[in-house]
């Protein structure tokens, strides 16, 4: 076994990162702990929490890149194309969130379904959950008139939960529950976004 002066604590701080993300990559966040990611990297167990406050600061981060990923996506110009209609880039970006949460499935599942220990997130982690719903807000702005900046973001948010709310169903084996085995997300989403243009009569 390795010994701490090996490596420098930032060496030792990317090594653990990135034995974690192929642990929840391999098994989910059911398979992560102190003791599996020590094993990977050649150290004790302790080692973690002199790197990392807790487990749960680990997973905050891993969750961290998986936002940074995930906006990467939903701010790329397919979903962001100035020729196409609000309705097309909205039905893009749904598209391109379904097809994130089914390729990384392991680490999207874990970003909503792991539970920290603290009731309140730092503010460095709540910037990048706000940041997750920035490109959708933008995809708004044709909606809604200046001084309704209030009911885009709550728009944007509840497009969001009721995409996110399919993808769920999707990734846990729960659409034939609710919609037929030959239904699918896209479908579906595609008829909540028509169905929003038109109730705010913008094509």
């Amino acid at each position: 076994m390795a010994r701490r002066a090996d490596h420098t604590r930032e060496e030792l701080k990317d090594m653990i990162f990135k034995a974690a993300w192929q642990v929840v990559g391999r098994e989910g966040a059911s398979g992560l702990t102190a003791r599996r990611i020590a094993s990977e990297i050649g150290y004790a167990p302790g080692t973690i929490y002199n790197i990392y406050n807790s487990m749960d600061d680990l997973c905050m981060h891993i969750n961290a890149r998986t936002l940074d990923n995930l906006h990467t996506v939903l701010n790329s110009a397919e979903c962001n194309n100035p020729k196409k209609s609000v309705a097309q880039n909205m039905k893009s970006m749904a598209a391109l969130y379904a097809e994130f949460a089914r390729k990384h499935s392991a680490y999207w599942l874990m970003l909503f379904t792991y539970r920290f220990s603290e009731k309140s997130n730092p503010d460095w982690y709540e910037d990048k959950i706000s940041m997750l719903f920035a490109p959708l807000e933008n995809l708004l702005q044709p909606l809604f008139p200046p001084k309704q900046d209030r009911k885009r973001k709550i728009a944007a948010r509840a497009l969001w939960a009721a995409v996110h709310g399919m993808c769920f169903l999707q990734e846990t084996g729960k659409i034939p529950a609710v919609g037929g085995r030959d239904t699918a997300v896209e479908e579906m989403s595609s008829y909540l976004i028509d169905n929003f243009i038109a109730g705010n009569d913008v094509a």
